[in-house]
């Protein structure tokens, strides 16, 4: 049988896990949205700065 400092220490260990997993996928997330962000702008750049200039 376990003690209470063991499962308190296994406990904290899986939220550990668990928020670094979390902020894991946060940051890859944010990477993705940025990557294709920049690939929209890239692709579509040339229209608004042709856009703009004609104003």
């Amino acid at each position: 049988m376990k003690k209470k400092h063991q499962i308190s220490k296994e406990r904290k260990s899986g939220q550990v896990m668990l928020e670094y997993v979390v902020a894991l996928g946060i940051f890859l997330v944010l990477v993705g949205m940025s990557a294709l962000l920049l690939y929209v702008f890239k692709l579509y750049g040339g229209r608004v700065l042709s856009l703009m200039s004609s104003a």
